[in-house]
């Protein structure tokens, strides 16, 4: 890993410490009131912490030496792994990881052209910070890293990587919704299919679905165990008409047919348009 030994590279760090001193006061302040900051505090420390990047971005691009005048390397990468090195106490952890998201943020935006490998290790470097965060009872903060190390794997054309930071993303920012509706919609949704990002945990969905209407139908209706799951099975994936229910389900197990064709088909599309989404 090479030294700062730039004084413009020297310069920038001066900076970002600084900020993250007066940035601490503003997160010790929202942890008066317990050990992790509230959500609506949160969104106002994000926006805190985006004020500072314009700065540092312009003094970067302005002292900062170009690639070639220091071998090509990324010139805040030092900063990036001191908090890896730091362990212990919450607070020394927080404080590093932040310094780091300033270098780092700094250098992404900056204006030198960054080569596939560099683009690759600050889109490893965003997701290991998001996971920082999170055990830090910072997932405000983890959902922007996240969503930092998505952009840049898409830039890096790697689908597998970019939708993995992009669930880890949106579940960090689950953690941050008040106790409602919303958030119960949001965890049904990330338990079926992983917000989209886990098209095929709906295969577990509709097989539960099969056995739970496959044992109500059974018990409300005289037709027999296996004549229900095997008219609960031909109905999810292709919905019988009530000229082909007989006699034998009953009312009450026709009811129950006719909503579970209509989830079977609801759920069959979802899977499909999941499958084959960008």
């Amino acid at each position: 890993m090479p030294s700062a030994t730039s004084p413009g590279v020297e310069s920038v760090i001066d900076d970002i410490a600084k900020c993250e001193l007066d940035y601490r006061d503003d997160v010790e302040n929202a942890l008066i009131s317990g050990d992790s900051v509230p959500p609506q505090h949160e969104e106002e420390l994000l926006e805190r912490l985006d004020g500072y990047l314009p700065s540092l971005v312009y003094a970067f691009d302005s002292q900062v030496p170009p690639p070639r005048e220091r071998g090509g390397n990324l010139a805040l990468e030092k900063e990036y792994y001191e908090w890896r090195q730091t362990s212990g106490a919450v607070d020394a952890r927080r404080q590093a990881v932040v310094r780091s998201f300033l270098a780092t943020e700094t250098e992404r935006r900056g204006q030198f052209r960054l080569n596939r490998a560099q683009n690759a290790r600050i889109a490893a470097h965003f997701d290991a910070m998001g996971q920082e965060f999170l055990e830090l009872e910072l997932p405000g903060h983890a959902a922007m890293a996240f969503q930092n190390a998505a952009e840049m794997y898409r830039l890096l054309q790697q689908k597998a990587k970019r939708e993995r930071s992009l669930l880890n993303g949106r579940r960090a920012l689950h953690r941050t919704r008040q106790p409602g509706m919303q958030r119960t919609r949001e965890a049904l949704y990330d338990r079926v299919c992983g917000y989209g990002f886990l098209p095929f945990r709906m295969l577990g969905w509709m097989v539960g679905t099969l056995v739970v209407f496959s044992v109500a139908v059974w018990m409300c209706g005289p037709a027999g165990l296996g004549q229900s799951v095997l008219g609960c099975l031909i109905n999810f994936l292709n919905p019988l008409g009530l000229s082909d229910i007989n006699d034998e389900f009953g009312a009450a197990a026709t009811v129950l047919l006719m909503i579970e064709s209509y989830l079977g088909s609801l759920s069959m599309a979802i899977f499909f348009a999941l499958l084959v989404k960008d």
